[in-house]
């Protein structure tokens, strides 16, 4: 049958008071899936479950979702709590064609939430409520992503990915942050816009101020974090995509 949901994600059911809840937890089952770091065929879930449901809900691992539209490239990462409908593709009929693929960035467990899982859920909407505002986030997440590459120099661009990654993956270890992800500089060059070498250079003035530090498979960051107003570019200036 499979797991109960609540116990992998119990803020699923936040607003289910606590006469519903044990029911809720019995009834909400999933079936879950391993992936393994490396690349990861999603066509291989859309095939199996035909796209129905909720969704795949990512229950420990990190991913990164790459998108390439002729030689540029973009990245965006997903982690815990995120919702996921990689069958859901706009390349077959989108006046600007793309490709994308996954990749594990570390071991991944996801739920999956598929039509049997939303018919059982159907008589506690504050599950479907709190999917919603999961899909949600992470818009807002992307917008997130567009506002840092939006800034001139790429420095600060990394300076604010590595907080927007800090508020999301972060643990405050004394003066330091830890972010437990191995980001890759081609990695980092595709979540920021830049070319590799330019993201390696800029590295290394940020760790050479202090202001990160690799640690492991992971990095330690340390403020201060960056003001409200960034650092825009000039209306003449362009975005430089990575080849």
């Amino acid at each position: 049958m499979g797991v109960p949901v609540l116990r992998l994600d119990p803020d699923l059911g936040a607003g289910i008071d606590s006469r519903r809840w044990d029911l809720a937890e019995r009834a909400c089952l999933a079936r879950t899936l391993e992936i393994p770091p490396g690349l990861w065929d999603a066509d291989a879930v859309t095939d199996e479950h035909g796209g129905s449901g909720f969704g795949l809900l990512i229950v420990s691992g990190i991913l990164s979702r790459r998108v390439v539209q002729n030689e540029c490239h973009g990245a965006e990462l997903v982690g815990p709590g995120d919702l996921l409908r990689p069958w859901d593709q706009v390349g077959d009929w989108a006046s600007i064609p793309t490709e994308s693929s996954w990749l594990a960035i570390e071991r991944a467990r996801v739920a999956i939430l598929d039509g049997d899982f939303a018919r059982r859920a159907a008589p506690f909407p504050e599950i479907a409520l709190a999917l919603i505002r999961r899909g949600l986030l992470r818009s807002r997440y992307l917008a997130t992503l567009i506002a840092i590459i939006s800034q001139r120099r790429i420095e600060s661009r990394l300076t604010m990915l590595f907080w927007h990654l800090a508020d999301r993956f972060g643990q405050v270890r004394g003066e330091w942050i830890s972010i437990p992800v191995p980001l890759t500089h081609r990695l980092l060059s595709e979540l920021v816009a830049a070319r590799r070498p330019s993201v390696t250079t800029a590295l290394s003035h940020l760790q050479e101020r202090g202001a990160l530090r690799r640690e492991g498979r992971g990095w330690l960051l340390r403020g201060p974090a960056p003001v409200a107003h960034g650092d825009l570019p000039a209306e003449d200036e362009e975005l430089v995509l990575p080849l």
